[in-house]
């Protein structure tokens, strides 16, 4: 009367673009928060991320020093500001992935047969069976130095138990 089944959930991370609010600003567009961050010469897109497990990385999932300041435009100056106007950045949209996910869900269940036609259930549920964090995604904006790359969420719930008794006449 035992029966067990279980669900995971294995996936990479969501792809994720470096934005950088000081880009972009020659063309005057009002929010420069979808203008790309400028990668430094010689930097590469294996770069970006830095190593170690994620959780070593909570404070430091992205490399900063891949990214140099936007290019000034030649010659002018953005209208309605008194700074130098920047050109947009050169890497690319979804140019890494954040933290992948890896659950598992478990269901444990006993029915016992009491008479002919009656039966009773037992239900056990365990939701992030092992409870394992599953983070969020880091900070990707370049221009906010004091949260840039920091990982500040989780997506799933801790683990979750839940009981079922049913009776069936």
């Amino acid at each position: 009367g035992w029966n067990v089944s279980g669900l995971t959930i294995v996936q990479d991370g969501k792809p994720l673009t470096i934005t950088d609010q000081n880009a972009g600003t020659v063309y005057d567009l009002g929010s420069y928060d979808t203008a790309r961050a400028q990668m430094c010469p010689g930097s590469t897109y294996s770069q970006i991320a830095t190593s170690g497990s994620t959780v070593s990385r909570l404070n430091g999932y992205l490399n900063a020093s891949a990214f140099c300041p936007a290019p000034l435009a030649p010659n002018g100056v953005a209208a309605g500001t008194q700074a130098a106007p920047t050109l947009y950045g050169n890497s690319g949209v979804g140019a890494i992935l954040g933290p992948g996910q890896f659950n598992w869900d478990l269901s444990i269940v006993k029915t016992t047969r009491i008479r002919e036609k009656h039966t009773l259930i037992f239900r056990t549920e365990f939701y992030n069976t092992f409870n394992h964090p599953q983070f969020g995604n880091p900070a990707t904006a370049i221009s906010t130095a004091t949260t840039f790359g920091h990982i500040t969420t989780t997506t799933v719930n801790p683990r979750l138990i839940q009981f079922a008794l049913k009776y069936q006449f």
